[in-house]
């Protein structure tokens, strides 16, 4: 439901297999499609099979038994009473800092109840779809906006659920008697405030109402039209919504991902070339003349303006900051090899990066629908 930069980045690495694939012929994006169509055809029979009773009307017994084991400990008795044996999977310390959060403790249970009593209809939709832009939707309509919904409503969440995992007192790891010493080791050494900080701007950014649409709706509506990316580059279709016209920026951008040179580069020199390569894909994408309107009107609404600009703001941009020092230096105490290497700098790189979330500066050179777009914006908010 919202924009950001790791899932655009998921979403570009796929695209970039794809335009690599037409670029080296049409056979290669053929194999690329049937590798995906049988992925899709695995977890289509993966959910029959395992998932869905034979007629698709329900959930298998299995799985609804595990839907009855976990509702008690998802929606609890009211009570300001906890007793540790009948909440050993989350423990009393999580269920106060969500009973802490006053109307907002009903809203895990309601998602719960929502996934349970939607999930076969859901489901036969998601393995009856003719299209990826269908399979799309319907994980959007059955996953995404619920969630998206819930943290607007009650972003409050986030930190509780933070607090869940930071003061974890349930019985999990002594019923299956495990080793909690590893989990306790990350968790004491994660920056939740950074994680914290992520997240709620993350909320921010895809909540609210803009030029008076609903932003969780609007942008979930977004998301759907990757499925139609997918579905025009594999019918072959050479438009703007196809990674068909962008062979070449996309091809040197995968190429980009698989460059690194143990003995000439360092973390930092290959960053900088995946972003540069990013970045010049996305100004294809985002900026050519031609197809630039229709981007524009198929993803860049005020809503979308609005998400961009909390992303990109200097809160956010310090707590990126924070959270990938945090990060790099989990992956350093995992690789013996690089212990005690220091934190690449990538400030010029991470500019680069932020500068993909003004389009009106990013594209001023080769068209102005963006500012145009803002200005409308801007203007409707005065």
């Amino acid at each position: 439901y919202y924009i950001t930069n790791n899932l655009r980045m998921k979403l570009f690495v796929l695209f970039s297999c794809l335009a690599l694939s037409a670029a080296e012929g049409p056979s290669l994006l053929g194999m690329y499609e049937e590798s995906l169509n049988t992925g899709m055809e695995w977890l289509t029979n993966m959910i029959k099979e395992n998932v869905l009773n034979e007629d698709g009307s329900s959930f298998k017994p299995q799985i609804n038994m595990m839907f009855s084991f976990a509702e008690p400990h998802i929606c609890p008795a009211e009570s300001n009473q906890c007793s540790p044996d009948e909440n050993w999977l989350f423990g009393c310390k999580c269920r106060k800092s969500f009973r802490a959060l006053g109307e907002c403790k009903k809203k895990p249970c309601q998602l719960f109840r929502h996934f349970r009593d939607n999930g076969p209809a859901s489901l036969n939709k998601f393995i009856n779809a003719e299209s990826y832009e269908d399979r799309y939707r319907v994980v959007i309509d059955y996953v995404v906006e619920p969630i998206s919904r819930a943290l607007c409503e009650c972003p409050g969440m986030v930190g509780a659920t933070v607090s869940c995992v930071k003061r974890y007192d349930g019985g999990v790891f002594d019923m299956f008697q495990l080793d909690r010493s590893k989990f306790d080791s990350v968790v004491s050494n994660v920056d939740w405030d950074a994680v914290k900080a992520v997240f709620n701007g993350f909320v921010k950014a895809g909540c609210g109402e803009k030029n008076g649409k609903d932003c969780v709706t609007e942008l979930s509506n977004m998301w759907s039209l990757y499925g139609t990316f997918i579905d025009n580059s594999f019918k072959r279709e050479d438009v703007c919504l196809s990674v068909i016209r962008l062979e070449e920026e996309f091809g040197a951008y995968l190429m980009s991902i698989y460059s690194f040179d143990e003995e000439t580069d360092t973390v930092k020199s290959f960053a900088n070339r995946i972003i540069d390569a990013y970045v010049n894909m996305e100004r294809e994408v985002m900026c050519e003349p031609s197809c630039a309107g229709e981007i524009s009107d198929s993803f860049y609404s005020c809503c979308t303006k609005h998400a961009l600009e909390v992303l990109s703001s200097k809160p956010m941009r310090k707590a990126y900051e924070k959270l990938f020092k945090n990060v790099w230096s989990f992956m350093v105490q995992s690789d013996s090899d690089s212990e005690g290497a220091p934190v690449p700098k990538l400030g010029s790189g991470f500019k680069k990066i932020m500068s993909v979330f003004d389009p009106a500066s990013f594209c001023e050179d080769q068209t102005d629908v963006y500012k145009v777009k803002n200005e409308q914006c801007d203007a409707l908010e005065a």
